[in-house]
């Protein structure tokens, strides 16, 4: 029996890691079904997967490589580095990748152009049901049921905002793909967010994408930071446990408790921007206390 296509899903590119060369795809998820990330808000997620192994199979067994390149915060590699104190990547690779990648394996996820996708998320709006709101204590501040909130369609919900926003890499880094799909899926007014441990190798990402830094990648942290600047990369880093920002960073806004700003409603991390995104940033780094 044929299965129904999954209309919270779609694929924008099917072809060769940038980093290895091995087949990925990206995935949009988000699509038909509101996201409940409390840090984000209610964004399209991206995730770049291998397409010949779950991502959860694939970062347990050190296959990751090809969506994640040398980041250290794969867990294989934190498990081979023996460091005390390094922590792995907090990517739930379960909950939001596997179950993604799990449609498309069995065929049941439309692939469109980034162009298409684009289109067709510039008609689709923030499901305002349960934002802004944060989780605190294992509790949701606003006390909605939010797993009611995330059972309805975009189609019916009762309470719509503006323009809905994208996030790059919810799970994988955007250099592992050509910079034409993140290009022709962003576009002026649309709040989003993207983070690349590759920036080094990947110069022409700045355009859309902060530089990630963190200190079990670059344990040198000023002498990372002033390469990236060189290379006009604007960047984002989580804070050691008592370290202070620079005077060149500002505080993540999402990282004050009583704020209600959300990454959807924020879009401070969307790199330097270019002509045809009609933004351009200053070169200053955003920073976020270490995610206990």
């Amino acid at each position: 029996m044929t299965q129904a296509m999954n209309k919270n899903t779609l694929c924008v590119y099917d072809g060769p890691s940038l980093i290895d060369g091995s087949r990925v795809i990206v995935l949009l998820t988000g699509i038909d079904k509101p996201s409940i990330n409390t840090k984000t808000g209610d964004m399209i997620q991206s995730y770049i997967i291998r397409a010949d192994v779950a991502p959860d199979i694939a970062a347990k067994e050190g296959l990751d490589e090809a969506i994640c390149g040398s980041c250290q915060l794969r867990p294989m590699l934190v498990k081979l580095s023996g460091k005390t104190g390094d922590v792995p990547c907090y990517v739930d690779k379960v909950r939001g990748p596997a179950g993604a990648y799990k449609s498309w394996a069995l065929g049941r996820v439309e692939c469109v152009t980034p162009a298409q996708a684009s289109e067709l998320i510039s008609k689709l709006r923030q499901c305002l049901c349960g934002a802004p709101c944060k989780r605190k204590n294992g509790e949701y501040k606003c006390g909605l049921d939010h797993e009611h909130i995330n059972s309805h369609s975009r189609k019916t919900c009762p309470n719509p905002g503006g323009s809905l926003g994208t996030r790059d890499g919810a799970y994988g880094d955007p250099a592992a793909v050509p910079l034409e799909v993140w290009q022709d899926i962003h576009i002026t007014g649309r709040k989003r967010t993207s983070y690349t441990h590759r920036w080094e190798t990947s110069p022409l990402l700045n355009s859309v994408a902060m530089a990630s830094i963190d200190s079990q990648t670059f344990p040198d942290i000023d002498d990372a930071i002033k390469r990236a600047k060189l290379m006009g990369f604007r960047w984002y880093r989580v804070l050691r446990n008592g370290e202070s920002k620079r005077d060149d960073e500002i505080m993540c806004p999402e990282a004050n408790p009583d704020t209600d700003v959300q990454c959807a409603n924020c879009g401070l991390c969307n790199g330097v921007g270019t002509a045809k995104t009609g933004r351009t940033q200053k070169l200053i780094g955003v920073a976020i206390p270490a995610i206990t």
